[in-house]
């Protein structure tokens, strides 16, 4: 994105209209305002690399949309000689230590590289951070710091020109490859013009994606919009980014404003409350009602984003202070910055190393199919992984596929890629995940079967060679690095990879896995779903090591039969699985009744998708095993909601999971209250900081410390059920349709062995409920009499307009990889 600028100063040019990653400022409340993505420039003048770093850090921790720097090589202003971090080599550094805010600079002077090299530049930084490169682009200002680099300043119209040809030789450059030069990156990173005078204004207008202006109030804003939006609309272009670009600066009181300032005013040679004077005659400043207030008036005036660049050598806390006034209170993070490194910060402490301290590295850790692992064993294997992969090239921050069968070189592979201070990715074995991420992820190295399709130039390590190398110490890192993606099933579009750090899985090892299965040394813990997806990742892998309890892993193909000899071979105590398998191991036990299929299980657990209550009393009554059932994501690699065990809710989800906290909102963000449907908020120390390279689908996701996923629930009296998600909830005759309340019901009839119900348009267009059943018996009943019978079943249990007015019988459900029914495939008539 290129913007036009004669001052200091997503790639969607368009107004945002719905909440976006930080994008709604206390001040848009109300509905008749604008929302506005604001960003924070980062202290690149008199500041350490360490105080830039957790600047950035701290930036996107709080739910700001973007991180911003400036394009000068020295510091404006009176303080000329100080340190000064310039704005490439800058954002270069910040594309590694940051995921999904958006990286700006306000704004780029024509006049300091030609343009051909501004172009390859800015298009290298975009494709390195992952397309999130926001190109400010303006004449340049600053005569003295042109002179002291030897850069011709030149007249206004030198510099106009300039400008101008620089602007096009970029567009040229991004919009036509094939005529740019050779080696020109695949990025198309918009360009916003920095312009005030009408002449640049009406070039935005005509050719940039957005315009940034600095300095000016709401009025003169709104004016310079105006002649923008005539010269876009003259030639029919998209819809442009507005941008403010001012300085910022919101305290809690007046003495606070004071002790923040005292280093500025100290580097200047004059008074905290000077500097304080001063910057109320220059930017948005006050406590933080009056900063919320002020900015607020730059909605009406059409602006979509701000840039806010604070005074130097103010203390993190003022970047909180900022975050309270301008972001919703919800974005504030609980995280804490820090710019220490440790080994015991990396995830392989938490799930080998400290059982190990603890004197019990000789205990199981690990068992397969063909032997076991004690956790001295998996430290040691995860060690020489660790090497293998080294061998490779593969080095901190870079990613490594995993995509090998469950097993123990599975956790071997996981831990030595972690132990690097690497990115460890699972993915399905041969399966979908691969075919549409390899290439986007261009990992350093894939752990694979040899015969597994690789794209070119990408390091292949297969099993077997998996622990030839010399073992290697675990990697210091900082606890908010990235360690592991855990990509989502896939069931309501492309599958995402949901972004995560060492420190994310201590918060469900502490808190559901200790406090709700109580899992500890002596437990043997079993997974139905494989590694590769959320609920085995979690059930059947760091939860248990975390708690010192063994992963009892299996590469076979689950069926009812292999689950139940792993339980009865392995002494499994605690089982997970989907609600399609626990409703085919009900029906199993039924036909072939074994008391000692289950003998030595103390817990079963049911998530990945709404169990049916019907099924969940059935379990209980056929196997005598406890059951509960949970809620859980891969955006925030928890189960955050859970039924508790000798607590029975049939039909249920159960309450919040210690250390975590729910919101139910509306499509606006507005809490609802009990009994009404809303969309769930889930606000967690392990929530992801965005999907990889899904910039877009992120600010729909992540808010602050919040996620919002597509899980419709309704509470009711501190006990949530599922109603479905967003996709799926339809309206008949007005009135919202679950399906999960519908298909629960369906399990009650005798005759339903499986259900799914999605909404399907009639031939006049109107939505009506259409089910889809297995039955237990395919000839016990005509199908008419069946449709019939079940009809009046789910009127008399639930209402009429949820009845279903078509019944397709079918020999099974279509699922995904985890076992989850594609009702999206069922709307589409697969």
């Amino acid at each position: 994105m290129v913007t036009l600028m004669t001052t200091e100063g997503g790639h969607s040019a368009s107004p945002p209209t719905t909440v976006g990653r930080g994008g709604l400022s206390n001040a848009c409340r109300n509905a008749s305002i604008r929302l506005v993505r604001i960003g924070v420039r980062v202290p690149q003048y008199g500041s350490t690399w360490p105080e830039l770093r957790d600047a950035a850090r701290r930036i996107e921790q709080l739910g700001f949309d973007g991180i911003w720097v400036n394009d000068h090589l020295r510091s404006p202003g009176r303080l000329s000689g100080e340190p000064t971090f310039d704005a490439l080599t800058t954002l270069s550094a910040l594309t590694q230590i940051t995921s999904c805010a958006r990286l700006g600079i306000a704004v780029m002077s024509a006049s300091y590289r030609p343009a051909p090299l501004a172009a390859k530049m800015t298009t290298v930084l975009d494709v390195v951070s992952g397309g999130r490169l926001v190109v400010g682009l303006g004449t340049g200002s600053d005569r003295a710091e042109h002179e002291a680099y030897g850069y011709a300043f030149g007249t206004p119209a030198e510099r106009t020109a300039g400008l101008i040809r620089t602007l096009d030789v970029m567009r040229g450059m991004r919009d036509a490859p094939d005529g740019a030069p050779p080696n020109q990156p695949a990025s198309r990173p918009p360009i916003w013009l920095a312009a005030h005078k009408p002449r640049l204004l009406r070039l935005a207008g005509e050719r940039a994606d957005g315009v940034i202006s600095a300095w000016i109030a709401p009025q003169e804003f709104a004016a310079r919009r105006a002649i923008v939006e005539e010269a876009r609309a003259d030639i029919g272009r998209d819809p442009l980014a507005y941008c403010l670009y001012t300085f910022a600066f919101a305290y809690p009181s007046e003495r606070q404003a004071l002790a923040w300032l005292t280093p500025e005013a100290t580097a200047l040679g004059t008074t905290a409350a000077g500097v304080l004077r001063w910057l109320r005659t220059t930017g948005i400043v006050g406590t933080t009602d009056e900063v919320r207030d002020r900015l607020a008036a730059y909605g009406p005036a059409g602006a979509t984003d701000a840039v806010l660049a604070m005074p130097s050598r103010v203390p993190i806390d003022a970047i909180d202070a900022l975050a309270d006034a301008v972001l919703p209170s919800h974005a504030i993070s609980t995280r804490p910055v820090t710019s220490t490194t440790s080994a015991r910060a990396n995830l392989v402490d938490l799930l080998v190393e400290q059982h190990r301290r603890a004197g019990r590295g000789a205990d199981v850790a690990v068992i397969d199919d063909t032997g076991q692992w004690t956790f001295d064993d998996l430290d040691d294997a995860s060690a020489r992984a660790a090497g293998r992969l080294h061998r490779a090239g593969v080095r901190r921050c870079e990613r490594v596929a995993i995509v090998v069968p469950d097993g123990r070189l599975w956790c071997a592979a996981f831990l030595g890629t972690a132990r690097l201070g690497a990115v460890a990715i699972p993915l399905e074995p041969g399966g979908r995940q691969t075919d549409v991420t390899l290439d986007d992820l261009a990992p350093a190295a894939v752990v694979c079967a040899p015969d597994e399709a690789l794209p070119p130039g990408i390091a292949r390590i297969t099993p077997d060679e998996l622990l030839d190398a010399t073992p290697r110490p675990i990697t210091a890192v900082d606890p908010e690095d990235l360690a592991y993606m855990i990509f989502s099933s896939g069931s309501t579009g492309r599958p995402k990879g949901a972004m995560h750090a060492h420190r994310d899985l201590r918060a469900s090892v502490e808190g559901y896995a200790a406090e709700i299965l109580d899992l500890g040394p002596g437990d043997r813990c079993h997974s139905v779903a494989r590694l590769f997806a959320s609920l085995g990742f979690g059930n059947g892998f760091f939860r248990p090591l975390g708690r010192g309890a063994a992963c009892v892993l299996s590469s076979a193909h689950p069926t009812v039969r292999s689950v139940t000899r792993a339980i009865e071979r392995h002494g499994v105590t605690v089982l997970s699985g989907v609600p399609t398998f626990w409703a085919q191991l009900v029906t199993f036990l039924q036909r072939h009744p074994d008391p000692a299929a289950l003998a030595g299980l103390r817990l079963a657990v049911s998530s990945g998708d709404a169990l049916p209550s019907a099924i969940g009393q059935r379990i209980s009554e056929v196997t005598g095993v406890a059951l509960i059932e949970g809620l859980g994501c891969s955006e925030c690699s928890n189960i955050v909601i859970s039924t508790r065990s000798g607590e029975p809710m049939p039909g249920a989800l159960g309450r919040i999971v210690p250390g975590v906290e729910i919101r139910l909102c509306d499509d606006d963000g507005r809490p609802v209250a009990d009994g009404e449907p809303g969309r769930l908020w889930i606000k967690s120390p392990s929530n992801t900081t965005g999907y990889w390279r899904r910039g877009d689908e992120t600010r729909q996701l992540v808010f602050g410390p919040w996620v919002r996923m597509g899980d419709v629930l309704r509470r009711d009296d501190g006990v949530y059920r599922h109603l479905g998600r967003v996709d799926d909830l339809f309206k008949v005759d007005a009135k919202w349709v679950s399906p999960i309340e519908v298909e629960g019901v369906l399990h009650e009839h005798p005759a339903i062995a499986e259900a799914a119900i999605v909404g399907r348009p009639d031939a006049d267009g109107l939505i009506h409920v259409a089910a889809h059943v297995v039955l237990h018996d395919p000839g016990s009943a005509g199908v008419l009499d069946l449709a019939d019978a079940l009809r009046r079943h789910v009127a008399h249990r639930l209402t009429p307009h949820m009845a279903p007015t078509s019944v397709t019988v079918v020999d099974e459900l279509p699922r995904g990889a985890t076992g989850k029914v594609d009702r999206r495939a069922l709307r589409e008539g697969a």
